[in-house]
């Protein structure tokens, strides 16, 4: 039956009744409509929509973990400063005021210990206030750096203020400096400058050699044109002016500083070179390569709180989970809380950004001010001049590790140097600026690419070394300071391997008679010219393609990292090198002739007891064996305990002068290359 029909039973319930079959049409209305064909009746792709947000973004998050190398073997003094009750108080309306000096003991030469690369002393003196229930020794044998110690150079330090600050910078800027001085106005534009020219002997032929300051950036084969060199032909043959010449060689006669040095097919008698005059530039397809330094901008302000506050403004810090690094210094995680937002940056050349750099700073407020250390080297420098007297750092300089040679501006290892007093260095630096010069880079145009040449090294000392001759006229200055690279590449997209085909719109503009700047940048669009395109000719263009991220060419290269919420994350594995300005490899023995006795200055005695705490000590002999049984031994450790001797002795005692490859003051400290067995040494056993 349909389902419209109804049957109606009679209203009688009788016998009599008979039920009767009614025909009645029901209409039934809709209240509903079809669903129309359209965009909403249509699957969504997660993979997809996960694609487009992700090459939409342009927002980043970073984290990561800095894994440091970080030593003090250039330490103020070898002293130990003591506490005193309230060596500072606080004076109402007068701030922090000095109660009293605080004390410092001088530490014996033998007393003086390297612990896990660590130059300083263990602690002989129980502090009651440190004890231990059950323990009398808690307090005894701890090691203790000099100053600069941990709480001043870890990554991770004790008291919690920040001994570095860090940065995400992008390349923005590009400038010129003069690499080699000259009086011609020759500068880093006008290529790499030669410094130095050497003649090679190969199967039984000579090539000319060319050393530069920095990394030529060459290979072999490499095509190269030689700028205002000599041509000592005659008549001329070498047509230095009209042809370009190939690498033939890489390195000197023993293949050594091939990033440095490099050889080509002439005659040595037949060239030579000015200096400061004299550069190359490479030539890849008849186009020759820009040279430039790079400028960096900070895109956080890695500012710090005031003492008691928070101290980290733009990330996190913290010890990474059972981090620590060969020499047992603490692994630093770190995490920006702050979101990096890219979109519309352009770099130095004007294309999408392509690379960040994670940047490390020295901050040079990294202790609290009212300690008893900061108080005692304070008290040191009172006869400074102002504006420096209050530091414990002196300003950051910057440079490059170019090569030895005195008119070489920017050698950060020669800074100190007075030879090289007239010389050029970034300078002034503070952790505060926004903008620092970084590295020095090539770039050609039929590569399309930029290639870093020199990265900059900053440069920093104490207060107290660099000025120890003004604080104490006895001694020199200790010019030698710290050097670290604060530049750490974060690659956050890559151009591609290829360069795509060149796009002629010029003959289309002139066809069409197109003169407006707008349909001109429409046509540019049709034909998928980007903004950043490289213009090699009035309207016609070549470029590489920025890749996608997860886009990876047929080379391998390209990026694929974390995309959730919106951001990509990126992890930074940053390994820090905290290293020695000018390491001295080279050492001589001093022997100093020293008299002791009855009828000679009481001074020769404090003179005496200067050099058995001087770090350079090696020990001191007998002028006349005989005197051997004239001397009281009762101290136990092997010095001599009676100093007023009769008859009078003289004694030889013996230093070590290390000498480094600059004049940069007296060295303490031995370099890497230096023969460690000429040093004593000793254990913990000696002392504890």
């Amino acid at each position: 039956m349909d389902k419209t029909n109804k049957i109606l039973l009679n209203k009688e319930r009788t016998y009599n009744s008979v039920n009767v079959n009614s025909q009645l049409q029901i209409g039934i209305d809709s209240t509903s409509k079809p669903i129309p064909l359209n965009d909403i009746d249509t699957t969504v792709s997660q993979f997809e929509q996960f694609e487009k947000e992700r090459k939409e973004s342009t927002i980043y998050r970073f984290y990561g973990q800095v894994t440091p190398i970080i030593s003090n073997p250039l330490f103020n003094d070898n002293i130990k400063i003591n506490n005193v009750d309230e060596p500072i108080k606080e004076e109402p309306g007068l701030g922090i005021i000095v109660n009293t000096t605080p004390p410092s003991t001088k530490i014996f030469s033998n007393d003086i210990f390297e612990t896990d690369g660590w130059i300083g002393y263990y602690n002989d003196e129980p502090d009651e206030s440190a004890l231990q229930f059950n323990d009398n020794k808690s307090a005894l044998c701890n090691f203790t750096p000099f100053d600069p110690g941990y709480d001043r150079l870890r990554i991770l330090d004790n008291d919690g203020i920040p001994n570095y600050l860090f940065k995400i910078t992008y390349p923005f800027n590009k400038k010129d400096i003069t690499i080699v001085k000259n009086k011609t106005g020759v500068s880093l534009k006008d290529g790499i400058p030669i410094i130095e020219k050497f003649t090679v002997r190969l199967n039984g032929r000579e090539y000319v050699g060319f050393k530069t300051p920095i990394n030529h950036g060459l290979s072999t084969n490499d095509e190269i044109k030689l700028i205002k060199f000599t041509d000592n032909t005659s008549p001329s043959v070498l047509s230095l002016n009209e042809k370009n010449y190939n690498v033939f060689k890489l390195g000197n006669q023993t293949n050594d500083l091939k990033f440095r040095t490099f050889i080509i097919d002439i005659n040595p008698n037949d060239i030579d070179f000015e200096i400061g005059v004299s550069t190359i530039k490479r030539v890849v397809q008849n186009k020759l390569s820009d040279y430039y330094v790079r400028e960096f901008k900070s895109l956080t302000t890695a500012s710090i709180g005031e003492i008691g506050g928070s101290y980290y403004k733009d990330y996190d810090i913290y010890p990474a989970a059972f981090g620590t690094s060969y020499y047992k210094d603490k692994v630093a995680s770190f995490n920006f809380k702050t979101d990096v937002d890219v979109d519309g940056l352009k770099d130095n050349l004007g294309r999408p950004l392509s690379e960040l750099y994670f940047t490390i700073i020295k901050n040079d407020s990294d202790t609290d001010p009212t300690s008893v250390s900061t108080q005692y080297w304070l008290s040191q420098q009172s006869g400074l001049t102002q504006d420096i007297k209050s530091r414990f750092w002196t300003k950051i300089t910057a440079g490059y590790e170019t090569e030895n040679n005195e008119n070489i501006n920017y050698n950060i290892r020669s800074f100190g140097d007075p030879v090289y007093n007239g010389n050029d260095y970034y300078t002034n630096i503070d952790e505060s600026d926004k903008v620092f010069d970084g590295d020095i880079v090539e770039y050609n145009e039929s590569e399309l690419l930029e290639r870093s040449l020199e990265f900059v090294h900053h440069r920093v000392n104490t207060i107290y070394r660099e000025y120890l001759n003004d604080i104490d006229s006895v001694y020199d200055d200790k010019r030698e300071g710290y050097l670290y690279n604060p530049f750490k590449k974060i690659q956050i997209r890559e151009f591609a391997n290829y360069i795509n085909p060149v796009v002629d719109i010029q003959n289309l503009i002139g066809k069409y008679g197109i003169t407006n700047p707008t349909e001109i940048e429409v046509l540019k669009k049709s034909f998928g010219v980007p903004s950043y395109a490289t213009e090699i000719s009035n309207n016609v263009y070549k470029w590489r393609d920025l890749l996608d991220i997860g886009e990876i060419d047929s080379t391998g290269g390209g990026v694929d990292y974390p995309f959730e919420s919106g951001a990509h994350y990126i992890n930074i594995n940053d390994r820090f090198f905290f290293k020695r300005q000018d390491p001295p490899c080279e050492f001589i023995i001093v022997t100093e002739e020293i008299e002791l006795g009855l009828t000679v200055p009481a001074s020769n005695k404090e003179k005496f007891l200067t050099y058995l705490s001087d770090p350079t000590f090696l020990g001191y002999s007998f002028r006349d064996v005989n005197d051997i049984t004239n001397v009281n031994f009762t101290d136990g450790v092997g010095n001599i305990a009676n100093y007023n001797l009769s008859p009078n002795i003289i004694l030889d005692v013996n230093l070590a002068d290390f000498v480094g490859e600059y004049d940069l003051g007296k060295r303490d400290v031995a370099g890497g290359c230096v023969n460690l067995s000429l040093l004593k040494q000793k254990d913990i056993d000696d002392v504890c």
